[in-house]
This record gives C-alpha cells, sequence and structure tokens, in this order.
C-alpha cells in the first residue's frame, strides 16, 4: 500500500504538534521515523492509524483519502497493523490465541496454516502454547509482531518495539522481521529513537523535528550527507571541527588540506567540517598528533576521544590492542571520503 500525506497539520489541545508535514511512502517500503523527544513521531503514527484526526492538508492510502478533515475513514476500515511500545498481549490468551485473534473469521484450517507460518519464520513454534508471563521479552516481541501480521495488514505501524529488548537479541528480530515483512510485501513505518535500529531495517530513514519531515533519504545518505548538523549529531558519533574554503575543491583545517566539493562555499568563508571516528586514523608514524582525553572499551576496539593542538576534539575508532592511557600523545591521519560541510 502506497501512504501519502500531504502538507498536514495536527492540532491537540491548542498546541501545532505536526505543521505542514509531507511524506510519500511508497508500496513495500520500510521506513523509520527518527528524531529527538516530543517531536511528534508519534501523533505522526496515529494520524496514519486514524486515531487522531488532522487539522489541515491530506492523508492517502492507495490514492484514496482517508482524512481531509471533511473526509474520515474509520481506523478499522484502513487495513492497518500496530504495535505499540507495551505490546498489548492478552495475558489470558496462549501465544497461538494471542496470534489469531484477529483472523476469527478464516476458517480454522486458514488459521492453522496462517499461524503454522508465522511461528515458523519468527521461531515461535515451541512457545505456541505458553501464556505471555511465562516467555521472555524477545518472544513477547515475536508474538507482538505475528499477532499484528495474521490479518495480513496492507501497512504495519511498529511504535518503539524493540525498546527492552538487548542488543544481541534486537539484531536477530530485526533481521527475521525484515525479511518477513518483504517476503509478505508489508509497508512498513517504524518509530524509533535507536538510530542502529533504523539503519538495520529500514530502506528509507525520515528525520522529524520542528513538526514536520528536515530530511528523507536512504540510511548511507542519512548518515554521510545529513542536511543539518542535528542530524548529523542524532545519526552517529561525530564532532565539528573549523575549515576555511581554499578553492573549489579543498577546505584547510587543523587536521590539513581535504579535498572535496566545496563549489557552494565562496573562497575564504570559514565553514564547519564534521569528522566521524571512522575518518580517522590511528597511525605511529604519522607527522599529526593528538592527545587521548578519554576512552571507550568496545572489546574488539577502542573509541577515544582525542584533543588536537587547536584545541578541537575529535573520536577515533581503532584496533583494542592499540590501549592508549589517558593524556597520551598518539600519531593520527585523517583519511575522508567525502566532505560533510555545514556553515557556521
Amino acid at each position: 500500500m502506497k501512504l501519502e500525506i500531504e502538507n498536514i497539520s495536527l492540532n491537540l489541545d491548542n498546541d501545532r504538534i505536526l505543521d505542514n508535514l509531507s511524506l510519500t511512502v511508497k508500496e513495500e517500503e520500510i521506513i523509520s521515523i527518527i528524531g529527538p523527544s516530543a517531536s511528534g513521531k508519534s501523533s505522526l503514527l496515529r494520524v496514519i492509524a486514524g486515531f487522531e484526526n488532522i487539522s489541515s492538508g491530506k492523508v492517502k492510502l492507495n490514492g484514496q483519502t482517508v482524512d481531509d478533515t471533511s473526509t474520515i475513514i474509520e481506523p478499522q476500515e484502513r487495513n492497518i497493523g500496530i504495535i505499540f511500545q507495551d505490546l498489548a498481549l492478552f495475558p489470558h490468551l496462549s501465544c497461538a490465541e494471542n496470534i489469531t485473534f484477529g483472523i476469527s473469521e478464516l476458517s480454522s484450517k486458514e488459521k492453522t496454516e496462517r499461524l503454522d507460518r508465522l511461528e515458523k519464520v519468527l521461531d515461535i513454534i515451541e512457545i505456541s502454547k505458553k501464556y505471555p508471563h511465562e516467555i521472555s521479552g524477545g518472544q513477547q516481541q515475536r508474538v507482538a509482531i505475528a499477532r499484528a501480521l495474521a490479518p495480513q495488514p496492507e501497512i504495519l505501524l511498529l511504535d518503539e518495539p524493540f525498546s527492552a529488548l538487548d542488543e544481541n537479541l534486537k539484531e536477530k528480530l530485526l533481521a527475521d522481521v525484515k525479511i518477513l515483512l518483504k517476503e509478505e510485501k508489508i509497508t512498513t513505518i517504524v518509530i524509533t529513537h535507536n538510530i542502529k535500529e533504523a539503519f538495520q531495517i529500514s530502506d528509507k530513514i525520515a528525520f522529524l523535528n520542528n513538526k514536520k519531515i528536515i530530511q528523507f533519504d536512504s540510511a548511507y545518505n542519512i548518515y554521510h550527507k545529513p542536511l543539518t548538523k542535528e542530524i548529523a549529531n542524532f545519526c552517529g558519533i561525530g564532532s565539528f571541527i573549523n575549515g576555511e574554503i581554499i578553492d573549489k575543491n579543498h577546505v584547510e583545517t587543523s587536521l590539513g588540506k581535504h579535498f572535496g566539493d566545496t563549489i557552494s562555499y565562496e573562497i575564504g568563508s570559514s565553514i564547519d567540517i564534521l569528522i566521524r571516528p571512522d575518518d580517522i586514523i590511528h597511525d605511529d608514524d604519522s607527522a599529526k598528533s593528538a592527545r587521548v582525553i578519554e576512552k571507550i572499551f568496545h572489546g574488539s576496539d577502542f573509541l577515544y576521544k582525542l584533543k588536537l593542538n587547536s584545541g578541537e576534539n575529535i573520536f577515533c575508532y581503532t584496533p583494542s590492542h592499540h590501549d592508549h592511557s589517558l593524556n597520551e600523545v598518539i600519531g593520527i591521519k585523517s583519511e575522508m571520503d567525502h566532505l560533510i560541510l555545514f556553515n557556521k
């Protein structure tokens, strides 16, 4: 199902929650909506589901208007599945009964076939007869997803459904869910605060802030070509250092001269350049150096926070056999594939 949101605004209790927001999601696309707390992400999901009615604009599903303030299609008529953070499994029903709750109109054979498929793909066959309180949080997540998918909705809305899981459980579940969504050809919208989740499951990512979508792009571009400093900070570790445009292809910084597209800036302009940890390489033979001021051990690597001679701070990932002490000076070099520049 294709979703088209055209210049919508939403007012709740005299507060403007969404303002002139537009978004188009193609059929079978999986997108994540990210952004700071209280930016309107969950409200947008509720608008799509039909739980909130917009103040202006238009919401269309497969070309049909479902809300334009005069025409309103009720939630139960939109063929949308929803999973909220609290999951809301029925405690008095077994896992199998939870999953088949929304497909009671099907024949026994059809229900069994649907249940068998979802339990197999989501790896929950062994807990079929158990009750929600008898299974783990990760298993509850899988049951909730199976229940939402059982009626074969055309759109699935997920509001922070993986937030309570540890990273190892989450990674496997996200992989399984993405495969299932693609097999079922379900258009999916995920609300998340976790950028790793968004990167793993999404075809595209929308950054929502100031009541509207600021950037809607591939995961690669959201990370490597953010439109604002806020998006850059939200989507990964990084820092900004001063730079000066010296020609249409070079910028001078305290890390040296860097090549890239600077044509949109005037020569001599002072700009900020985004430095990601993967832009900085530990190199004992380098003439450039920095002082270790913080370190975080990740097992296979360290994340070092380094202070340059200019007083600016940058980050660097280094294999963990390079175990440097705080205040130790280490050699570094910068290797940036492309420049990410912002006006000051």
